[in-house]
């Protein structure tokens, strides 16, 4: 008994460790190779050395903007990881992302074994879960706190189908204080919870009371708390849903006078762009090849799917809209969760290739999504670990580092997008062109220039090249260093 149990305990860790390798070689050498941005590691670099300081973050990267990085996405998980920065340095969020999907996938497997005791569909449905093209993409794309919320729900599921309710309260609050929207998410959440466990009084009451907490906290945040610490007597400024309306309450009220309209929004290109047409087509023929079949059979998993569709979906930035960035993460525990949930009701038999073979296809269109895509502004490089380009600079990596530890660790500095997370922990850190009161420039001559285009990243390299208040300290085929007179 005890060997059977180390053996499966083996092949689980296994399983954790090569998923791990794959995403650490698309996170880590992402950051390494200086492919992670000014938006958004380098702001959450920025946030967790000021509360590791025991102080809120001005967020210089995002000033005139936002005073307080709270007023933009009120996310309280970076200051209980800020410590850590000590430790881990600018890889920090990464380091702790990466754990997360890994102890997601942890979730996943104790939360059907659990269920079923069948070790073959527990550890086949954490493999599915690792394989989904959610995760890769949000890897591909620095850190956000909606990764780590999306991680914490095969937990949930976990200790609220083991009736432990303090784990549950515990990891529903981590939920929501993860991101404001990830406490609206939580709501439909508590319903699917509320859905599953009908038939047990206990669990209904625990998971209504669940989502009032969360419908509660969520006005609390977006209402109270943001407006509150915004400059200029802002308010929430993330409703960006014009074909619904210019507010929550014109949302509310187009959802529940046009639903036929609404629902169209959900496949139709509403923006003219001809660019922006299938978008959202491959998004649901890939959600329907990771296993979104499965919520025709369980609509139980449904209300959880629906917020997360209509985020991405009713959004005014067709970025938003299909496989890319962090927008898809929080489907990927829905589609294993509903898709084993059916599998172990209908595999009555126990056969492993009912099993295996949906996890398959759900690998296939995995490797599918990652060497093409509809989706507008997909960046294969990033994401692409099996890919030689994915591991190539057009610059001597070390160079830049050497050239990067010449400026004083307290200075303050406007650097290129792809150098800002690498040097946010300090006091004044800028994305160039904005210098403010910057003693150093430093400009990476290749990589991602946003926001500028390339006739202006010239004509300001230009000006600096002709200043008289700047003073070229270091130049290379790579990077160039300015220090002020």
């Amino acid at each position: 008994m005890i060997n059977n149990k180390r053996r499966k305990n083996l092949i689980l860790a296994i399983i954790v460790a090569c998923f791990g390798l794959v995403y650490s070689s698309i996170s880590l050498v992402n950051h390494y190779n200086f492919r992670t941005y000014a938006w958004d590691l380098g702001i959450n670099n920025n946030a967790i050395y000021d509360y590791a300081h025991f102080r809120w973050n001005d967020c210089m990267l995002m000033q005139p903007q936002f005073d307080n990085v709270l007023s933009d996405h009120f996310s309280l998980l970076p200051i209980l990881v800020s410590p850590f920065y000590w430790i881990f340095g600018s890889y920090t969020m990464l380091l702790f992302q990466i754990a997360a999907i890994l102890s997601g996938g942890i979730g996943i497997y104790k939360y059907f074994h659990k269920k079923t005791s069948d070790f073959n569909l527990s550890v086949i449905a954490a493999i599915h879960f690792y394989s989904v093209w959610g995760i890769y993409s949000a890897l591909g794309f620095d850190y956000h706190d909606n990764v780590i919320a999306a991680m914490l729900v095969p937990w949930l599921f976990y200790a609220f189908e083991n009736r432990h309710w303090k784990y549950s309260i515990l990891l529903f609050l981590l939920i929501c204080i993860s991101k404001e929207n990830m406490a609206l998410w939580a709501i439909f959440i508590a319903v699917t919870l509320f859905l599953l466990n009908y038939k047990s009084p206990d669990q209904r009451k625990k998971s209504l009371y669940l989502g009032i907490f969360a419908l509660c906290y969520f006005v609390l945040v977006v209402k109270v708390l943001i407006p509150s610490m915004a400059n200029d007597g802002r308010e929430y400024l993330h409703f960006h849903y014009k074909a619904l309306g210019e507010n929550f309450r014109e949302a509310i009220k187009t959802i529940i006078t046009r639903p036929q309209y609404v629902f169209s929004l959900f496949f139709e290109n509403n923006t003219g762009w001809n660019e922006a047409n299938n978008i959202k087509s491959e998004l649901h023929f890939f959600v329907l090849l990771s296993g979104g079949y499965a919520l025709f059979y369980k609509p139980q998993y449904i209300p959880m799917i629906l917020p997360i569709y209509a985020q991405k979906l009713f959004n005014d930035d067709i970025g938003k809209w299909g496989l890319n960035y962090q927008y898809s993460i929080e489907l990927v525990p829905i589609l294993t969760l509903s898709l084993f949930t059916v599998l172990n009701e209908w595999n009555k038999k126990r056969i492993f290739l009912v099993y295996l073979i949906p996890c398959l296809i759900t690998i296939g269109a995995t490797i599918s999504s990652l060497d093409h895509r509809v989706s507008k502004w997909y960046s294969a490089e990033r994401i692409q670990f099996y890919n030689k380009d994915h591991y190539v600079t057009p610059y001597n990596v070390k160079k830049v580092q050497a050239v990067l530890k010449e400026i004083p660790k307290n200075a303050p500095v406007s650097a290129t997008n792809g150098l800002v997370p690498h040097l946010a922990f300090r006091d004044y850190i800028y994305q160039f062109p904005v210098i403010n009161n910057a003693e150093y420039i430093v400009i990476l001559k290749s990589g991602n220039i946003y926001p500028m285009n390339e006739k202006e990243f010239e004509d300001k390299l230009n000006e600096l090249n002709s200043s008289k208040e700047w003073v070229k300290v270091k130049e290379d085929e790579n990077i160039v260093l300015f220090k002020h007179q």
